[in-house]
């Protein structure tokens, strides 16, 4: 009879990721979530808490045991078994009697908190043994295997369960039904302890019912799989939000169990532990077998499936076929469903349920700055209070701080975590879309849609606004790039001084938005339907940009450049659909959420500005789709998710420091975007320079009575001469900052001498005196007095020239770096590697700010000069 049959079959989560462990409220909560959804078994097994793994030997204070024996009566009064978890394989002396003793007082006391259930792990462990433990055992699994029985008798035989040091198939030495240790294993842990196992893989893109099968001759018992397939603790990039995927329920009757280990951010698994819920219930449908989950909310579940795959086609069902009953896509389609009402709840930061006062302000946290993790007491929650006359932006401010706290805790812990793994990243093979053509004028409709169609068609039925595209990189509507903007971070219902009150509602996030963010962060081998969509666009829009090039000297734009323009529109769509995600999520009431996912959403969004600005520039690489989709290699070979492959479609592998961003400190709603220059933004480029020519102050007052002079002198050759290669930057108020270059500064300083120059003297005559001259006077006599300046070794490696400058108004600094991205991005395509800046000698701030953009001074230039000095960076 299986454990399913039975009623003995685990099913839930474990919390065994390394980074900062779950608060004591999210645990509670966990509880409750877990106990409508039917899950029944939770185990503590944090990797950080010191006393769970480094300090396993010392005893929980009085204190402590009150948390943890608070936290084993939450489980149980939901229905939910607490399973203590301790890992002493760092630095146990398996034939010390001390130690011995040692592990089961700790257990002891654990059990006298009203814990019934345990489990000792020996997973990520050196497998050499002591000279005393090699004199007594044959070897490390005999060794594991006695104290792990003589605990496991002297707590009187409870629920148990054994990590293996071998605990999944590319571990096994050397293969699973050869290797002695799990041999060991099978044969002498007594039968009544289960055995956990992660698969295939430490990450397993699928488990087989032939591998599971395989498994239970050598174990002589069926595995408890440790299911690794939402965890994020090895890239700090990634997030999984995707469904339980990739295992038959005709798995179940071979297993003792099944316990979810999912992302670090606890609001982010909501998905993971609704879906595993559906994939253990639809087992009842096979066998007569009782069902493991909760049968009040299983029948609606199961109608739900039964309905939406009446007919459904094999192909629009690929990834759920071989999984029995159940269907990941539709289980994923109800896990939306119900996940929304977790968006509108309001909850404070640290996640305490703010339905009773809620009134849409965010409430800061009443704790301390956070230390490192050391034992279950260090992650406990206190009490939410309010200062009903500290100002919005401090509370938004205070959140933040505590939020990014928590993710520099997990960002640390994932760096160890990372120093042992592969760094290798191949790229990734990118398909065509379809290709179609149209026959009119090149117009970019501005019809707004979250999705990417490969068909690109245009039909009288979309009734949209055409607006005329020339076909030149630089010359992109303002209108076509705007993205709808939101004032102030819109989480009070109270108005800020010198505001009024808005009569309307915050925006919140639709199903659709949450589709589309589940399929941004899908899973560990799999990126969601409209992520894929973007990549092969985007791949498509690189491959046939040739055909916009071509369309410039041709005088009816040509069908294919018609399509690509069409397809570019879509794209920006998309693109722009990702950013509303952004616009919308940081409105929720749920602020426990949003700071869970913000780090994440925050820097998608980013890289999604970005690559909008860049597709309008043209250019993208690519190549290792077969490789991702394999499954062969552990996730972590895929560093960085689809974020990660949208930037590696730039080709600046020697700039991706600038992808290294943090998200702003505070969250604001306020977007930026980047676009190439249009003429028309002239005005609004000089009005900058002005405001920023005094090393980054306002030098307005100085040039008086010339107010082009100083856009004049610094910024107007280049964007009158090399325009294609600028950009700008944009906010809900205008163009507030610029990155203007050039792609050959030989050339450019050419034609600055021989057009630009003479243009100026015309315009600004020489000063008559000789002496004692104003600022204004001393630029117009550079005109009149002019020399090109190129040393040579500097021409050499780093061809191209730059020039910044943003409002000090520009909150998130990152998108300077974004801004930068693109550009470099524009100048490598067409065969630069490298880019130089010229800054004044006494000019410290600037000096400052292209140091932090990854320039550095560009040593032993010959024929220096003594009022400029030259950086330089790779691309």
């Amino acid at each position: 009879m299986s454990s399913l049959a039975n009623g003995n079959f685990l099913c839930g989560a474990v919390e065994g990721f390394y980074g900062r462990p779950w608060t004591t409220e999210q645990r509670i909560r966990l509880f409750q979530t877990m106990k409508k959804m039917g899950l029944k078994h939770y185990m503590y097994a944090p990797k950080d808490d010191c006393k769970h793994r480094s300090y396993w030997r010392d005893m929980y204070s009085v204190e402590e045991a009150e948390h943890l024996t608070f936290l084993i009566e939450s489980a149980k009064d939901n229905d939910v078994q607490f399973i203590y978890a301790l890992s002493p394989g760092l630095d146990i002396t398996f034939s010390s009697a001390k130690e011995v003793t040692s592990l089961k007082r700790k257990l002891e006391q654990v059990k006298e908190f009203g814990c019934d259930a345990f489990a000792i792990l020996f997973d990520d462990i050196d497998t050499d043994m002591c000279a005393a433990d090699k004199e007594i055992f044959q070897s490390f699994a005999h060794a594991q295997v006695s104290v792990t029985n003589e605990v496991y008798q002297h707590l009187g035989q409870p629920l148990f369960l054994f990590c293996p040091t071998e605990y999944c198939a590319t571990r096994a030495d050397p293969d699973v039904t050869s290797s002695e240790y799990l041999g060991t294993i099978g044969n002498k842990l007594l039968p009544g302890i289960n055995i956990l196992w992660t698969g295939p893989k430490v990450v397993s893109k699928t488990i087989s019912v032939d591998s599971i099968t395989e498994l239970n001759k050598v174990l002589k018992r069926p595995p408890v799989i440790w299911d690794n397939i939402h965890a994020n603790d090895y890239d700090i990039k990634r997030l999984f939000l995707g469904p339980y995927c990739g295992r038959s329920t005709d798995l179940i009757s071979h297993l003792n169990g099944v316990l979810t280990n999912p992302n670090c951010e606890y609001e982010a698994n909501f998905i993971a532990l609704h879906t595993l819920s559906t994939w253990c219930h639809s087992s009842n449908n096979t066998d007569g077998k009782k069902d493991v989950v909760n049968d009040a909310c299983n029948p609606a579940i199961n109608a739900d499936i039964k309905l939406e795959t009446e007919g459904e086609s094999e192909t629009s069902n690929s990834q759920s076929q071989h999984l029995g009953n159940y269907n990941p896509r539709t289980a994923l389609k109800k896990a939306i469903s119900d996940w929304l009402d977790e968006f509108k709840h309001p909850r404070s930061a640290s996640g305490k349920d703010m339905s009773r006062t809620f009134s849409m302000a965010p409430t800061p946290d009443a704790q301390g700055p956070l230390t490192g993790v050391t034992t279950c007491m260090s992650v406990t929650s206190t009490t939410d209070t309010v200062n009903p006359n500290a100002p919005v932006q401090n509370l938004l401010l205070s959140e933040a701080q505590n939020a990014l706290r928590t993710l520099e805790v997990n960002k640390l812990a994932a760096n160890n975590r990372e120093s042992c793994l592969d760094e290798k990243v191949e790229p990734m093979d990118i398909g065509n879309g379809e290709e179609s053509s149209q026959s009119t004028d090149i117009r970019i409709p501005t019809k707004t849609s979250s999705s990417i169609s490969s068909n690109t068609s245009t039909t009288t039925a979309n009734k949209v606004t055409d607006v005329p595209m020339q076909l030149n990189s630089s010359a992109v509507s303002k209108d076509n790039n705007a993205v709808p903007m939101i004032d102030g971070d819109m989480s009070s219902n109270e108005p800020e001084p010198g505001h009024t009150r808005h009569s309307q509602r915050p925006e919140l996030p639709t199903y659709e938005d949450v589709e589309l963010l589940v399929d941004l962060f899908y899973l560990p081998y799999q990126h969601g339907t409209k992520a894929v969509q973007m990549l092969e666009e985007l791949h498509w829009l690189k491959v046939h940009a040739y055909h916009v090039t071509e369309a410039k000297s041709s005088k009816e734009p040509t069908p294919e450049a018609v399509e690509w323009a069409d397809r570019a529109c879509k794209f920006s769509d998309a693109c722009k659909a990702v950013i509303g995600i952004y616009r919308r999520l940081v409105n929720i009431p749920n602020r426990s959420l949003l700071y869970d996912l913000y780090p994440y959403v925050c820097d998608i969004r980013g890289v999604a500005s970005l690559i909008d600005s860049f597709v309008k520039w043209l250019g993208c690489s690519t190549k290792y789709k077969e490789l991702f989709m394999s499954g062969d290699h552990e996730p972590w070979v895929f560093r960085g998710g689809l974020t990660a492959e949208l930037q590696r479609m730039l080709p600046i592998d020697g700039a991706t420091d600038l992808f290294s961003q943090r998200p702003p400190e505070s969250v604001t709603s306020k977007v930026y975007t980047i676009r190439p220059y249009l003429r028309t933004d002239e005005a609004s480029v000089y009005k900058i320079c002005r405001l920023t020519c005094d090393d980054g102050s306002d030098g307005t007052d100085h040039f008086s009575d010339y107010p082009d002079l100083i856009g004049d002198k610094l910024i107007g050759g280049l964007v009158t001469l090399s325009p294609e290669y600028c950009f700008v930057l944009e906010d809900e108020s205008g163009v507030c900052g610029y990155l203007l270059a050039t792609l050959d500064a030989k050339s450019y300083y050419k034609m600055y001498e021989m057009a630009w120059i003479p243009e100026m003297r015309s315009k600004y005559p020489k000063p008559s005196s000789m002496e004692n001259h104003t600022p204004a006077e001393e630029i117009i006599l550079s005109f009149h007095e002019y020399k090109t300046y190129l040393p040579e070794n500097v021409y050499k490696h780093h061809r191209s020239l730059l020039k910044i400058d943003v409002l000090q108004t520009v909150e998130d600094k990152s998108v300077v770096k974004n801004m930068l991205a693109c550009a470099l991005a524009a100048l490598k395509s067409n065969g630069s590697q490298g880019a130089f800046v010229e800054v004044g000698i006494g000019n410290k701030q600037m000096l400052e700010f292209y140091s932090k953009l990854g320039f550095f001074e560009i040593p032993n230039m010959d024929h220096a000069s003594d009022d400029v000095m030259i950086l330089g960076r790779a691309m």
